[in-house]
């Protein structure tokens, strides 16, 4: 029997994933196995996974023969797992030996339908320790009761699918398994809107085994495409399940003023991205926003700091002056 299965990503991270590969063999166990997906990597990335994927015990490697993106990725490796439980880990970053262990020790014996965990993020030499959001230390906790409050950070704002352990089967059974593959970046968000709505019980452990690289340069964080601007379209998929849910409209509240933030974050970078890329941003965020409750969005700016109101309101009122025309 398969206890947990580790479902690897891995694109172009030719000068990381050998430390990946060698923290997966020091976690090896009879009952673990490692599902390593290449992405179409073109970087040289592909040898080093045909020669060390072998030797790594239970591991098993699976190769697009082109890039399809970050979700595909994942789903290709949970259909193909076997393990009671899964988790993720991403061809960048690693873990601590001996961390899957612990993980699936927690995971065993607390009955929940996943658990979340905290971990350490990686700035070159530096290392920083980062916990899970604030919430009880115990076991099990009600999901929905943990998306809000709105004006605190809260496991909506932790969309870290790799700090976690998950019971496949439930997921299965709810119809949260799988990630939207139409989504190349974002595609946490809604995958843990949906487990947060969906499934029973949840619980938080502060291990911190996994290590996160912060800055890598071939990072999607880092490119200047219209790729960056998925989120929208990953926060329609979000209120879409909201609408399905019966705690929906209050929970509504949570995800609006995590999108409106989201939205400022990205104008304040924009001129990091492509030119095409900026007038995309400007007018999907204007679009999306107004396509929303109205209720929802002015109840949402209530609560803001005025420097980020101001750009919100510049933005709605820029669209609605162009549609005019």
């Amino acid at each position: 029997m398969v206890t947990l299965s580790v479902i690897v990503a891995m694109c172009d991270v030719r000068d990381y994933c050998r430390t990946a590969l060698k923290s997966l063999a020091l976690n090896a166990r009879e009952d673990f196995e490692f599902i390593v997906v290449d992405d179409g990597s073109v970087d040289g990335t592909s040898e080093i996974l045909q020669e060390m994927v072998p030797r790594i015990p239970g591991a098993l490697l699976i190769r697009n023969q082109r890039n399809l993106g970050i979700s595909a990725t994942r789903n290709i490796g949970l259909a193909a797992a076997r393990g009671r439980f899964f988790t993720f880990l991403d061809g960048d970053d690693w873990y601590a030996p001996g961390y899957l262990a612990q993980l699936v020790g927690w995971m065993g014996q607390s009955g929940v339908d996943f658990l979340r965990t905290g971990h350490v993020r990686v700035y070159g030499r530096k290392r920083k320790i980062v916990t899970a959001p604030l919430a009880p230390r115990a076991l099990p906790l009600d999901p929905t009761d943990y998306i809000g409050p709105v004006d605190a950070s809260t496991f909506m704002d932790y969309p870290q699918s790799w700090a976690g352990i998950y019971d496949r089967e439930r997921l299965r059974e709810v119809d949260a398994l799988f990630f939207d593959e139409s989504l190349r970046t974002a595609e946490d968000r809604p995958w843990f809107y949906k487990l947060h709505l969906r499934t029973r019980s949840f619980g938080v452990v502060d291990l911190h085994g996994v290590f996160y690289r912060r800055d890598v340069s071939t990072s999607l964080t880092k490119a200047p495409d219209e790729r960056q601007l998925d989120f929208l379209p990953a926060f329609r998929l979000i209120f879409e399940e909201l609408a399905r849910h019966p705690r929906g409209y209050e929970l509504s509240f949570k995800a609006m003023r995590t999108l409106c933030a989201l939205v400022v974050i990205h104008m304040d970078r924009a001129e990091s991205y492509e030119e095409l890329t900026r007038t995309l941003l400007m007018e999907r965020s204007a679009l999306l926003l107004e396509e929303l409750p109205r209720d929802v969005l002015e109840g949402t700016l209530e609560g803001m700091d005025s420097v980020r109101v101001n750009k919100l309101r510049a933005l709605l009122s820029h669209r609605q002056g162009v549609a005019g025309r």
